[in-house]
């Protein structure tokens, strides 16, 4: 949540509410640990400034438009959100989000002097739909003797594997209260869920915030509870099987738990300081079903077979994150760094800046900038060797990898009103790595190992309130 220009003399009754929303969010999204370009939800959501809206109701709407580079993923995320506010204090928010993802993602395998040929099941058993691609590099292929329906598709020399048959659609609801307990004491609980074609999510928080030195300083604490369901439709993978049209295992289910607490403190009347500290435990299935590793010869790097990833069925994460809020002359800066851990090996750090320059009355632009850094999880690979003793857990998810990222985006808005805002956010995301680590072994030393993404996204948004 971003603060925007605080109504006159609202400083202190926004302070509450503010920390226990920022709180829930960052519960919520504490999992994450390789941030990325802003979402339509998030855009839509920084417009809001409901903690001084007191009696109005709030729309938020917004429109994504997102595009990897070199043809990978495509998205569009219309997202709405209406917050009601109630002369007392109380807030309700309902929002609903649907994005459409299509084009091609990295499938794990490593990119070879020869093309690759890679199969997977077609469609799901007792049924005949039509496979087609943003490409149309598929094939359906029976497989002589089983009856079994296969999709097979062919990638080219020198080039990074990627699967162009990848396609979803998802759909989300959110759901969130909050009440002023007594003066000092507000409570706030959360609710979302979301459903795409092979994964389900559902989770719940629930966040008290206490102000004390006369409102200028917050403590707040918030829980979150989720639990998720991937149900691919040929079911999930044996780690370190051999990719193939077979079906797999029966679904799978994860489970998140989130504690944040933090303290907020008015530290001047033009500085706001944040600091906040969360910890989390993921259980379950926490591997990727469509995500494979090359099992190379150990002398010429040549691919020989392609087997399933495997990851940790455990993951426990910690954060510290630190924002402040500042009015300097005309302009209203943001400035936070986040710092993080956690036990699959990965470390990270986070720096954002974001500057609101009012240019007239009604105008304003805001320029940001955000750098993120992270080592790779301990079981990370970029391929396995064939007549080495298989791990037990490994991934060549560039997100696990070590890589660092940067953003650069730029949000020029109109006030029509005091309540109604019109709005276009554009951002630039590049990752990069190591493209030939050391050791790579025979023909590999020559082929670019690093599968980070590079993105522009843009939104679209309206914001406007009314009594």
């Amino acid at each position: 949540m971003q603060l925007r220009k605080p109504r006159r003399g609202r400083v202190s009754q926004a302070l509450a509410l503010m920390t226990a929303n920022l709180l829930a969010a960052v519960g919520a999204h504490a999992q994450d640990a390789s941030p990325g370009p802003m979402d339509a939800a998030q855009a839509a959501s920084v417009t809001s400034d409901t903690e001084t809206d007191l009696g109005y109701t709030r729309i938020d709407s917004a429109v994504l438009f997102y595009q990897e580079a070199g043809g990978r993923v495509r998205a569009i995320e219309p997202t709405l959100t209406a917050t009601l506010n109630s002369n007392s204090g109380d807030v309700l928010s309902v929002g609903i989000v649907s994005d459409t993802l299509t084009g091609a993602t990295p499938n794990g395998a490593a990119p070879w002097k020869q093309s690759q040929t890679f199969v997977t099941p077609a469609h799901p058993p007792s049924t005949t739909a039509t496979v087609t691609t943003a490409s149309g590099g598929s094939t359906l292929v029976t497989i002589p003797g089983t009856g079994i329906v296969s999709r097979q598709y062919v990638v080219a020399p020198n080039t990074l594997p990627v699967d162009t048959g990848f396609r979803d659609q998802r759909w989300g609801l959110n759901l969130g209260y909050s009440t002023l307990w007594n003066p000092s004491t507000r409570l706030s609980v959360g609710a979302s869920a979301s459903n795409e074609r092979d994964y389900t999510s559902a989770s719940f928080t629930a966040g008290v915030a206490e102000s004390f030195n006369q409102n200028m300083t917050t403590a707040a604490a918030s829980i979150d509870f989720e639990y998720d369901l991937s149900r691919p439709f040929f079911g999930t993978p044996t780690p370190f099987a051999v990719m193939s049209a077979d079906q797999k295992g029966p679904v799978a289910s994860k489970t998140v738990a989130s504690l944040v607490v933090g303290v907020t403190q008015v530290m001047n009347r033009y500085w706001l300081a944040q600091l906040n500290y969360s910890v989390g435990t993921t259980n379950g299935y926490q591997t990727d079903p469509y995500r494979i590793l090359s099992l190379v010869d150990p002398t010429s790097g040549a691919p020989l077979q392609y087997l399933y990833e495997g990851r940790p069925g455990s993951r426990i994460r910690q954060s510290l994150y630190f924002a402040n809020k500042l009015a300097i002359g005309p302009t209203f800066a943001d400035i936070s760094a986040r710092a993080y851990i956690d036990s699959w090996g990965i470390k990270s750090v986070t720096a954002e800046v974001s500057d609101r320059i009012p240019l007239t009355s009604h105008f304003f632009v805001e320029p940001e900038g955000r750098y993120y850094t992270q080592t790779a999880a301990s079981f990370f690979r970029n391929y396995l060797v064939s007549g080495q003793p298989l791990p037990k857990y490994a991934s060549s998810d560039s997100r696990l990898g070590a890589f660092s990222a940067v953003t650069w985006g730029l949000r020029a808005g109109y006030d029509i009103t005091p309540h109604a805002e019109l709005y276009l956010q554009g951002e630039s995301y590049k990752q990069t790595g190591v493209t030939h680590p050391p050791g790579a072994i025979g023909g590999l030393a020559t082929q670019n190992l690093f599968s980070g993404a590079s993105a522009t996204s843009v939104v679209l948004g309206f914001s406007f309130a009314f009594y």
